[in-house]
């Protein structure tokens, strides 16, 4: 038996969960077949940076996401099964992966019940997919596709928190060791529950900031691709710009999530690691789904304009915003794409016919939201397959606009702007757009910033969007 208080309520919980391990070993050595168990407990509130700074080795893989504002958070770390692929396929590919093991996943909550296959709210398998199906140079160590059902992971929603421990257990595993290993995380959890998170000194390195070159790069091939929509049948190519940055000392991911966290409260806080060193990680304005007991909601969010220094130059701003045809445009581009793609799916889409404007806190943009009701028979990556690229971060139409890109932008976009997420096992779902965004490894980092192509583009005032975002993301790294 594992070495658990028998005079508390959790010590009498972890005993259940003992037994309820127990019984799955006794299946797994009577099929010799590894079984999936997942147990789940209640925590109190607990930073998850601190989490991943204090709990989650840096050799692990790990994914985070948090919207500060609707205070909702997700971590995990370690590795429980891990699938990786690339093609045109990957997203069915990834999409029977999650199911093959949903289907087999035997959960316990500390209710003390079984909870049937599928049906456990907590358990959620991670996804990270690049832009393109397949790498276009070094794209630092990401598969095109990646499903992670993390060995540990933490859920906030409001004041509630949900400890996961994800195991295959064999016909050799060690039950009363698990527990044990289990009963250590939730003591370390509730230590962590009593502790804030403080940002570390500020670092003494130098602003990024872009090169004069680089910025002439940049208005050169928005001008190359003006000239593009010229003479061929397309609308809008986003183009994007990726900074490298090298320091002397070690830029500090979890310091940077911390202030991106502060800064940005509006926005979705995230970070992706491999395990290799490499961290990909910002604050997206963007969501791409999000699916809660069968409801979707997505965003079309293109068009966008500086934020005011006073409340009257900031009113103003977002009335030319509304009322500046190119950004109508270009919002309604996105508008258009999302209601055909839902369609296409099977889902009927619907949303308010004029759009409003989200502020940000350093910029502002055209938003219109979108809702649906999602049949069961549909899963959330069919829907993030459809949904990828949006002409919000790639183009109209997407095809042509993809062909560009390659053209145009002389470096691997990787993870940029591409569906970072989770599906949960009863079929609930969260994914981002990974932009605002930059990759981290040691003393290195590259920032991505894009900026939507279309006729009646300006070179100098795209120019002027990018500097914009980089410099927002760049403030936060050092």
């Amino acid at each position: 038996m594992p070495a658990v208080s028998h005079c508390s309520d959790r010590g009498q919980t972890l005993q259940s969960a003992y037994r309820f391990l127990e019984r799955w070993l006794s299946q797994a050595r009577q099929s010799h077949q590894p079984q999936l168990v997942t147990l789940s407990f209640d925590i109190p509130p607990v930073d998850p940076l601190l989490v991943l700074s204090r709990l989650a080795p840096s050799c692990d893989r790990h994914l985070y996401l948090e919207n500060p504002e609707a205070q909702r958070s997700v971590v995990g770390f370690g590795t429980a099964l891990v699938y990786e692929t690339a093609g045109p396929y990957r997203f069915a590919q990834a999409r029977r992966f999650i199911e093959q093991w949903r289907g087999k996943t035997r959960c316990y909550d500390e209710s003390g019940e079984a909870i049937a296959p599928g049906g456990a709210n907590w358990s959620r398998f991670f996804c990270a997919f690049t832009f393109f199906a397949d790498s276009q140079g070094d794209s630092a160590g990401f598969p095109a596709a990646t499903v992670v059902l993390p060995e540990w992971q933490l859920v906030h929603q409001g004041c509630q928190g949900v400890l996961t421990m994800n195991r295959l257990v064999t016909a050799t595993t060690d039950a009363a060791a698990l527990i044990d290993a289990l009963a250590d995380q939730l003591r370390a959890i509730e230590r962590l529950g009593t502790l804030a998170w403080r940002d570390p000194l500020p670092s003494t390195m130098p602003p990024v900031q872009p090169a004069a070159e680089a910025g002439q790069q940049f208005r050169t091939a928005v001008s190359r691709a003006l000239g593009h929509m010229t003479q061929h049948p397309v609308q809008k190519i986003v183009l994007a710009h990726a900074l490298d940055w090298g320091s002397t000392e070690p830029f500090q991911p979890l310091a940077a999530l911390g202030r991106l966290r502060q800064r940005y409260p509006d926005c979705h806080i995230f970070s992706v690691g491999q395990g290799n060193g490499k961290t990909f990680m910002g604050a997206s304005p963007e969501r791409l789904l999000s699916l809660t007991q069968g409801q979707l909601i997505t965003d079309a969010l293109a068009g966008s304009a500086p934020r005011g220094t006073a409340t009257t130059q900031d009113d103003r701003l977002a009335e030319g915003l509304l009322h500046n045809p190119k950004e109508r445009g270009e919002h309604q581009l996105v508008v258009e794409f999302l209601a055909r793609q839902l369609q296409g799916v099977g889902l009927r889409p619907q949303h308010q016919p004029l759009p409003r404007v989200r502020r940000l806190s350093n910029i502002q943009h055209l938003h219109t939201p979108m809702w649906a009701r999602v049949p069961r028979h549909i899963h959330p990556l069919q829907i993030v397959e459809a949904l990828h690229p949006t002409p919000a971060v790639a183009g109209v139409p997407t095809r042509e606009a993809c062909a560009q890109i390659l053209r145009f932008e002389d470096f691997d976009r990787g993870l940029y702007a591409a569906p970072l997420g989770w599906v949960g096992a009863n079929g609930d779902s969260e994914f981002i757009v990974g932009i605002r965004s930059a990759l981290v490894a040691d003393t290195w980092v590259r920032l991505y910033a894009g900026a939507g192509i279309v006729a009646g583009s300006n070179p100098d005032r795209e120019w002027a969007e990018i500097k914009l975002k980089l410099r927002a993301l760049g403030e936060s790294l050092v």
